[in-house]
Formats: structure tokens, sequence, C-alpha cells
């Protein structure tokens, strides 16, 4: 188990995936992926146990992430893994994390450059504080975004605009973020983390069956055709009307009152 990533479950639902390296702008070495992967794996069984029924990914100090540690370099010039069984693992980091049957929700403060980026784009929604500034800068090392950004951030801001992060390591900024969509919401600054968590346990009080279901029927929706698309909407929502949150939500709307969701 690594120290550079924190996976907590706390009794309101909410499971909390924290970067852990504070000291270096939570720059993503081997055991950040390691870590990364333990998490996921922590986050599956609590979700399996019904203790956790949403997913905040934070880090910890002034920075989301300043992408990769430039120690993964010279790990991958003098290792034996191959270089594409290498580069999945580190693909897989994120992957996890996307497919989770939960919401995964990712707070941004401060940088989110390269690796830090695609981390954030995996999740499902994507919450910033104003110093937020996110970018794409392999152009200039020469790379391209191989950790899913070139898959994921097309989909989110559209081609033009992936086009000219991608290409030309631009920085953007939280106010254009926002007017993009690469960001969801705008929190304030001076109570970012709390803000960021209520907005998480309130994903993690509503009917877990629902929206649980929905990220995977978003992302299947890219590649899936219509027809099959709509036999899935169909399963998954016999499956919500099943449920006993569904019931809940009528009684309490007939009732008038909040509807308390149990996640199942």
């Amino acid at each position: 188990m690594s120290d550079r990533v924190v996976f907590e479950a706390a009794e309101d639902g909410v499971g909390t995936v924290t970067l852990n390296r504070p000291d270096k702008l939570n720059a993503m070495d081997q055991g950040v992926f390691d870590g990364l992967h333990d998490a996921t794996d922590r986050a599956r069984q609590a979700i399996d146990a019904g203790t956790v029924r949403a997913v905040l990914v934070r880090a910890e100090g002034r920075a989301f992430s300043s992408g990769l540690d430039v120690s993964l370099f010279g790990q991958q010039a003098s290792g034996d893994t191959p270089a594409d069984d290498w580069i999945a693992y580190l693909q897989q980091a994120f992957t996890g994390l996307e497919d989770l049957p939960v919401p995964v929700v990712a707070a941004i403060r401060g940088v989110a450059f390269g690796a830090g980026c695609q981390l954030a784009l995996a999740a499902h929604m994507r919450l910033a504080a104003p110093d937020a500034e996110i970018a794409l800068l392999e152009a200039k090392w020469a790379l391209v975004p191989d950790l899913g950004g070139l898959t994921r951030l097309p989909r989110v801001v559209g081609l033009g605009r992936a086009a000219d992060m991608s290409m030309t390591a631009r920085r953007v900024d939280a106010a254009t973020a926002l007017a993009w969509g690469l960001v969801d919401r705008v929190l304030p600054a001076e109570d970012f983390d709390e803000a960021s968590r209520a907005f998480v346990a309130e994903l993690a009080a509503g009917p877990t069956v629902a929206i649980g279901a929905v990220p995977g029927l978003l992302r299947r929706s890219y590649r899936a055709q219509r027809e099959d698309m709509l036999a899935a909407e169909r399963q998954h929502q016999q499956a919500c009307l099943a449920s006993a949150d569904f019931v809940e939500a009528a009684t309490a709307a007939m009732q008038r009152r909040p509807p308390a969701f149990t996640g199942r």
C-alpha cells in the first residue's frame, strides 16, 4: 500500500481518494499510481459492501497535481516492463476510478497539469476552486497525452478545444474551464474543501441505483448503436423501478417530505 494516496470511507457514504504528496505538488510517481490502484480496489470493496455511495477525488496542499514525476521517465528507460504494458498499467489507475459504479467527482484546487488533468477527466464530474488551472503539457515534452486525455477531453470540450489544449499546452483558468464545460462548478475558495465534500455527500444521499448507473450509460452511449443504447436504458430503468429508492421517492412525494434514500 502506498502512503502517496489515501482512501477513507465515511459514515455518510462518501469515499475519499486523496493524493498525498503536497511537498511535490502531488506529482505522480510510481507510488502514486500504485496507490490509485489500491484506493480504487478499496473503494470498490466499500461500494460492494454498501458503505460507499459516491467518491471524491482530491489532493492535499495547494495543487491537485502538477503532472507526472520526471522519475517515471528514468524508471521506464531502465525497467524490464514493455512500454505498452507499463503505460496500460498507468492508464488503468485512472480508468479504474472512472469505472466505479457510483458518482466520482474530482475537486481541483490549484494546478491540474498533464497527468493531473487526465485524472480529473476520468472523474464523472469536476469541481474547481477559483485558482484552478488546467492544462495538458505533454506537447512541451514532445509527447502525447496517453493516460486517457485524448479519449476523454474531446468528449468534454469538443474536438477544437481539445486540439488546442493538446497541441499548444494552453493553460485554462477556472472561469474558462467552466465556460467550456471542462469543469462543472466553480466553488468559493474560502470553503472549497467543505463545499466539495458537501456536494459529493448530497450525491451519496441520492438514489444510488439510478445515479450509479448514469456514468456507465453515458460512456456506453459513445460506442453503442441507438437501439442497443435504448435497450440498456430500459434494462437499467427496470432495476430503478424495482428499487427501494424509487418506492421511497414516490412515497416521499405523496407525503410531501424529503426522501431518505438507502441506496437499495
